[in-house]
């Protein structure tokens, strides 16, 4: 039996799951894995047709344009196409695709600050709560009123202890290099990072909410999560050894 106050927390966090979940499935189905779906695979047919007229070098250099720079593209091959000429942007677009793309992998190496000016006084909406793990205390804690180093507070994702070797990833294109056991921490998960789940011990990440996407998976699989950290991928470095508390929502760097 629950005493008054944990009753009235879970009917809170029951209510704000009822509330969320049933949004949840039809959004990713229809805003992320149909029509956007669609909307990209046509931008990277456009980005390669581009390409093999030799406006760049790589199939993706498009992404690497704003959207008037796309639309300057466009008119040139379409000019050029109309009356037999040459398109005049295959002597720029090349090298500064390149430029730009380098300017990416910097920045890639580096981690954002988790936000950007004045929180609002109260967090009540349930999906930035909800999916997002954003809440006062969490803001509190990002603006650096939690003064043990050692320690990184979050949302309590999925239950359990576990101690561990961090492993951070950024990319899926790391996912090969997770070894068995090894907590991930990492800015965000998705759909297409499920298969290992099977082998790590605990997850951590930056963003997300009890209904984010990895915590999800670890309730699924019996696995600690701590969620909604802020930066926990930008504190810990893979080799760290850390201590993963998905009841309390904490991260312990033990060594």
């Amino acid at each position: 039996m629950m005493d008054d106050e944990a009753q009235a927390i879970f009917d809170g966090k029951l209510g704000l799951s009822r509330v969320v979940f049933p949004y949840v499935e039809d959004h990713n189905f229809y805003i992320e894995h149909w029509s956007v779906g669609i909307f990209w695979r046509k931008m990277r047919s456009l980005s390669e047709l581009l390409m093999r007229q030799g406006f760049w070098d790589e199939p993706d250099g498009m992404f690497f344009l704003n959207r008037n720079e796309v639309r300057d593209v466009l008119f040139d091959y379409s000019s050029a196409w109309g009356t037999g000429g040459r398109a005049q942007g295959t002597d720029i677009w090349p090298a500064e695709v390149e430029r730009r793309r380098a300017i990416m992998e910097a920045l890639g190496k580096e981690s954002p600050i988790p936000a950007l000016n004045n929180p609002p006084e109260v967090i009540t909406e349930p999906f930035t709560i909800m999916l997002f793990g954003v809440t006062n205390d969490s803001i509190q804690s990002w603006l650096g009123q939690d003064d043990d180093a050692s320690k990184i507070t979050g949302m309590a994702g999925s239950p359990g202890v576990v101690e561990g070797i961090a492993r951070v990833l950024r990319s899926p294109d790391q996912l090969g290099e997770l070894q068995k056991g090894e907590i991930l921490v990492t800015p965000v998960t998705a759909p297409s990072w499920a298969p290992v789940f099977g082998k790590i011990g605990a997850a951590v990440t930056d963003i997300g909410g009890m209904m984010s996407h990895a915590a999800i998976v670890c309730r699924e699989y019996a696995l600690p999560a701590v969620t909604g950290t802020g930066n926990a991928s930008s504190r810990i470095k893979t080799g760290m050894r850390l201590r993963v508390d998905g009841n309390a929502g904490t991260v312990e760097i033990l060594d």
